[in-house]
């Protein structure tokens, strides 16, 4: 299933949440935001619309290195000699060709996860600490592989529950839980749409659902 479609569902997942508890206007729009992103969570093992949006484009990075790169090799042609001429041109050209092949949007979204930790621990809040490591995990994994399980829907539903005392948003946790439960139903191969399902109990049981 497509993102967009995971984001409509999430947040209307959010918005049943709010209905069922009867939130204001404000609090409601905010628990509809919640399921939007919270639907779109699971997929952030792949490059997905939620991980594009959070992660700073590899471009950047790569156009640093290359920028760096390039001064480098400049400084070093101009105002060194011998082998420290060589060795500063040889290091300033890997630096402008090696990022294009090894730096990749995990990268990116893993120092995202790293990012958020930093200022989760700065700030003293334990749930973004947990959602760093949510992203940094899910940057190594395979597509519907454990953010598409129990194990992550559980996972979730604590960062979410501890995201809830922090903001004191009503229905914090409930928007959440049902916006990624939802994600999960979404992508089974119950649905004739989906050509694979959902593993929910990996990694001790392998049938996909």
């Amino acid at each position: 299933m497509k993102g967009s479609a995971h984001l409509t569902i999430g947040g209307a997942a959010g918005l049943a949440a709010a209905m069922y508890l009867h939130t204001d206007p404000l609090a409601t729009a905010s628990l509809v935001g919640i399921g939007a992103v919270s639907g779109l969570a699971p997929d952030l093992d792949v490059n997905g619309k939620l991980s594009n949006r959070i992660t700073i484009s590899k471009k950047w990075l790569i156009l640093f290195f290359a920028l760096a790169g390039g001064l480098l090799a400049i400084y070093s042609y101009w105002d060194l000699s011998g082998m420290m001429q060589l060795a500063g041109i040889l290091i300033g050209s890997g630096l402008i060709l090696l990022p294009r092949l090894f730096i990749k949007q995990r990268t990116m979204l893993f120092l995202t996860g790293a990012a958020i930790g930093y200022a989760g621990f700065y700030m003293d809040l334990y749930w973004m600490m947990l959602l760093s490591g949510f992203i940094i995990v899910s940057s190594f994994l395979s597509h519907r592989t454990l953010t598409h399980s129990v194990i992550g829907l559980v996972y979730f539903g604590y960062i979410a529950w501890h995201f809830e005392q922090s903001v004191q948003v009503e229905g914090s946790f409930i928007a959440a839980v049902l916006a990624y439960a939802s994600h999960l139903v979404a992508d089974m191969k119950a649905w004739s749409f989906n050509k694979k399902g959902v593993k929910w109990f990996q990694p001790f049981v392998h049938k996909e659902f």
